[in-house]
């Protein structure tokens, strides 16, 4: 069995720091996110009162913006080593969530 690295070896790392550094640009990124998750809201909203439906557009836009904001919080917290856009494709509009094989969502997180 391999021992983790210390705590002088995980920070004289290039690599730690280069993931802070990730780390720090995806959680600006999330916060223009969230405002633009707002400005989505509040142009939904809009839309319902005048026209009485969504924007379909407006809608995959939405999506497509959740989706990426789902995928920096799992980069940022460690759940997936996988960085998101730019580093990967941005979320289609019309995607839809996918559960993990074998999970039917209503059953509690396993520790």
């Amino acid at each position: 069995m391999s021992e983790k690295p210390g705590f002088v070896a995980t920070v004289s790392s290039a690599d730690f720091w280069l993931r802070l550094l990730y780390i720090l640009l995806f959680a600006l990124a999330w916060q223009v996110c969230e405002l633009l998750l707002l400005l989505v809201v509040i142009v939904q909203i809009g839309f319902r009162l005048f026209q009485g439906e969504a924007n379909v557009r407006v809608a995959g836009l939405g999506n497509s913006l959740s989706q990426y904001a789902w995928q920096i919080g799992r980069y940022v917290s460690g759940a997936s080593e996988q960085k998101p856009w730019p580093f990967m494709e941005w979320p289609a509009a019309e995607a839809e969530w996918q559960r993990k094989p074998g999970t039917s969502g209503d059953e509690a997180p396993k520790p």
